[in-house]
């Protein structure tokens, strides 16, 4: 949520105007600027205010030197408090930003332990959350989920077409094709592409799109605001060239283009649709005329805009020609979109689509990623099918949400709330300026019945701190009464704002009323929900009798699951389904976790002996993004080594590729044991101090660790520490492939090294479910939740999949005791790959 005050910027109060920096980073986007050292760039815009009664508005002005003051004695504060309460057990953590996320993310983000988010209900207009004392609390308002249209929720004729699908369809969608074709189609008329693809999560989406299109006759520029899986990618793509411009500056743009006009073949330029911690939109005016003048490509993210803005939820371009009648941009202005269904839609998967240039390249990089990963749901294809069908309860909803937004934005002007972006966004972020502040309004809504997310640096600027509220059509009018009424009341509770007049609230004289009133009452939405329950009823008949017709018993030769799943799963998934819902609403970090996720992150550490463990959504991000982070400056060394076999799978390379340029980290390859020992030895020899990070391989790891154990056990003493990185992708981490006990092993090599064991194993490729999970000490499992861009940029696992996941025997067998006396579960599975033996490793 926070962090140091370096690079703050500055913003320069005047009467009667409000000097408003843009920052480069924002709701979507990690570290990223300060990860690849590129310096922030900022524009002024001189915003004229006034208000009636001579009352001072509330705005994003720096705060004085007396409150920055205050703002580091309340860190240094909550600092010598979470320290006192960890003794006499140290919290060891690695690097700075491991510290720094213990002792003052954490701390202020959970108020101190007060506003745990642990969920217990569908991320529906009301939430209910358990407190600290895991006690349960009472319903609230929820300001935390991304319900734009309010899609979440399932009427009982949904719930029995879901239930259905889960009965006799594979749960994965690339078993599914016929179900995936439709989704395509019906994704790609929308929009008016010329194709479509689906992605497990709308962050492959992206690294779909940029590493298919990109290579180094490309230059891309991104807007500073933009996600940070559009980041990422852009590394991983290799392109030529690759540069952030200010948020929103087309003159800098401008610029940018000029300077590379002659040099590139090709430029790309990739904006979001809509800025989900800003709550404002591209200049689609100004892109298109850059866009004829230099034929660049143009690539929009409409994560947050898709099925949210516009008149039928066509995205940003749409919203433009509505809002801006008399300037209205082409319809074909966009070349490239890509999505995420885990917003508006309410699944977890992404989506691309692109005008016909980009077919061929798009399609075949995205059978490369489906060869080595997860695919989009089948449910999360027929909820998404759901929506699209329902064309006017669309339209509907998005006219109500549209007034909603307006009306709550001037209730909160009127009341000297100061809320960022567009009036008719459906993204509100309430201005708290500081970290603390942030904070404690998220507390103190809470305790006013709302449940929102805290937000600071380095999501947004650190005197810019804010709050968030995402709007949703499955508010009652009287829910929006209480929504604003808490928003007010708090601000002024925390000293946010100065006393003014109560706000209005909906009553029979509010204009806006008529306008956001509930109208599934509209002529023809019965019939058109029918019409659509019953395609997709026939879809999914349809897609069963093929299945069986061709007895598509998917083998490991087509990279699927051989045998389905016990029926104990899938009623484990219908039962979870209907306590939590399709979809998980948004990240664990900003909205809470589900009881599945913990249970299932129990398990995995019951099976490795683990202390904590964190859920991955998709296994090859996760994986990446799990080696990317682990790149860092360790604290008290001179040198930090990153060992890698030379047969790392893809994921881990990948993370290399895309670890910050500041990491001070240095990656060696690894030919076997014999290798690998000598190396460690000539880093041993080293004066610098230093600190090794070794990934293993579950396939080798007992064969590398028996060749050696002996040799390595005077080498501990020569290095400032050691993290083990045991690479399970392919088997649960009770053994190896080849059969031999891989984790025992390792954590023998562990012990003697003195090293840090992390596990990462995939449900994919073991359970034939999507996800991923990381198990290792508290600490270091703390520090990659805070710094997995993976993990806290991409929504979390669905929970109905992670009730399965926990339900799945292979989960669940008796422990069988190995060679070493250490009880494991066995781990045959349905996925079973060819038995390997370790070439590399010298016979002994």
């Amino acid at each position: 949520m926070i962090s140091s005050e370096n690079d703050c910027p500055s913003m320069d109060a005047k009467k009667d105007a409000v000097v408003v920096r843009i920052d480069s980073l924002s709701s979507t986007s990690s570290s990223t600027v300060d990860e690849h050292d590129e310096k922030s760039a900022y524009r002024q815009e001189i915003i004229p205010r006034k208000s009636s009664q001579q009352r001072v508005a509330l705005t994003p002005s720096d705060p004085s030197t007396i409150t920055k003051a205050r703002e580091y004695l309340a860190f240094a504060g909550g600092y010598v408090r979470t320290y006192a309460k960890d003794m006499p057990t140290r919290h060891k953590a690695l690097s700075d930003d491991g510290a720094f996320a213990h002792y003052v993310v954490d701390p202020w983000y959970e108020w101190f332990g007060r506003n745990t988010r642990i969920t217990t209900s569908p991320a529906l207009s009301s939430i209910t959350l358990r407190s600290c004392r895991q006690q349960q609390e009472p319903t609230m308002i929820n300001g935390g989920s991304f319900n734009y249209v309010g899609t979440y929720g399932m009427c009982a004729e949904y719930e029995e077409l879901h239930q259905k699908c889960l009965d006799t369809l594979p749960v994965l969608g690339e078993a599914v094709p016929l179900i995936e074709k439709e989704l395509e189609k019906a994704v790609a008329d929308f929009w008016g592409a010329d194709c479509c693809f689906t992605t497990p999560t709308g962050y492959q989406s992206n690294i779909l799109a940029f590493t298919a299109i990109l290579d180094d006759n490309w230059v891309v520029f991104l807007d500073q605001k933009s996600h940070s899986s559009m980041t990422t990618a852009s590394y991983l793509a290799n392109a030529g060239g690759r540069k952030k411009f200010a948020h929103n500056d087309v003159l800098e743009l401008e610029r940018l283009l000029e300077e590379v006009e002659d040099r590139y073949a090709n430029i790309m330029v990739a904006v979001e649709g809509l800025y989900s911690l800003d709550g404002d939109m591209p200049d689609l005016a100004a892109l298109s005329k850059l866009k004829t003048r230099y034929g660049f490509v143009l690539l929009c993210d409409e994560a947050h805009s898709f099925l949210s803005l516009g008149t039928t939820g066509r995205g940003c371009v749409e919203w433009w020609n509505d809002t801006h009648p008399a300037n209205k941009v082409p319809l074909d202005l966009i070349d490239v979109r890509t999505t995420t269904l885990s917003k508006a839609v309410g699944g977890v998967g992404g989506i691309v689509c692109a005008t016909e240039r980009f077919n061929l390249t798009l399609s075949a990089r995205a059978n490369e990623l489906r060869a080595t990963g997860e695919s989009l749901a089948t449910t999360t294809m027929i909820q998404a099918l759901l929506i699209l069908r329902q064309p006017k309860r669309l339209e509907c909803s998005l006219t109500r949400l549209r007034a909603m937004s307006q009306h709550c934005r001037r209730e909160l002007e009127r009341a000297d709330v100061f809320v960022y972006g567009e009036t008719t966004s459906p993204i509100l972020p309430i201005h708290a300026g500081r970290p603390t502040k942030a904070s404690k309004l998220s507390y103190v809504l809470r305790k006013h019945g709302v449940a929102a997310t805290p937000f600071s640096k380095p999501a947004v600027p650190m005197w810019q701190s804010r709050v968030r509220i995402g709007m949703s059509t499955a508010f009652s009018n009287e829910q929006v009464d209480q929504l604003v009424e808490a928003l007010i009341r708090s601000c002024d509770e925390i000293g946010l704002q100065r006393p003014c007049e109560p706000p209005s609230t909906c009553g029979k004289d509010c204009p806006y009323r008529a306008r956001f009133s509930a109208n599934d009452g509209a002529s023809g939405l019965d019939e058109e929900r029918q019409l659509a329950l019953h395609y997709l009823n026939d879809l999914a008949q349809a897609q069963s009798d093929e299945l069986a017709a061709q007895r598509r018993c998917l083998d490991v030769s087509d990279n699927r699951m051989v045998d389905p799943l016990p029926r104990s799963v899938i009623e484990a998934g219908h039962r979870i389904r209907q306590d939590f819902g399709v979809g998980s609403g948004s990240s664990r970090w900003i909205l809470g976790t589900y009881p599945p996720h913990l249970e299932v992150e129990s398990r995995v550490c019951e099976m490795t002996g683990q202390a904590a463990a964190m859920l991955m959504t998709n296994t090859e991000s996760g994986l990446m993004s799990t080696v990317a982070a682990l790149c860092r400056p360790i604290k008290g060394c001179t040198a930090h080594w990153l060992l890698l076999p030379a047969k790392a799978q893809r994921a881990v390379l990948d993370g290399c590729r895309v670890a910050p340029l500041r990491a001070q980290t240095t990656m060696i390859e690894y030919g076997g044991p014999a290798d690998l020992l000598e190396h460690l030895r000539s880093l041993g020899e080293r004066k610098a101090t230093s600190y090794i990070t070794l990934v293993l391989n579950a396939q080798h790891a007992a064969c590398v660790v028996g060749y050696c154990l002996e040799q390595l056990s005077s080498i501990h003493s020569r290095f400032k520490g050691m993290t083990i990185l045991l690479d399970s992708t392919f088997t649960l981490p009770d053994r190896s492939i080849s059969g031999d006990t891989a984790l025992p092993e390792t954590q023998r090599l562990a012990a003697l090294l003195r090293a840090r064991l992390l596990v990462f194993t995939s449900f994919y490729h073991t359970l034939g479910l999507n996800g991923a999970c990381l198990a290792g000490d508290k600490a270091l499992i703390e520090e990659l939740r805070y710094k997995s861009r993976c993990y806290v940029f991409t929504a979390a696992p669905a929970p109905y999949m992670m009730g399965m996941v926990a339900e799945a025997p292979k989960m669940r067998k008796t422990p069988t005791r190995s060679a070493d006396g250490l009880e494991l579960p066995k781990s045959a599975g349905p996925r079973q790959l060819p038995t390997h033996e370790c070439t590399e490793c010298p016979s002994t």
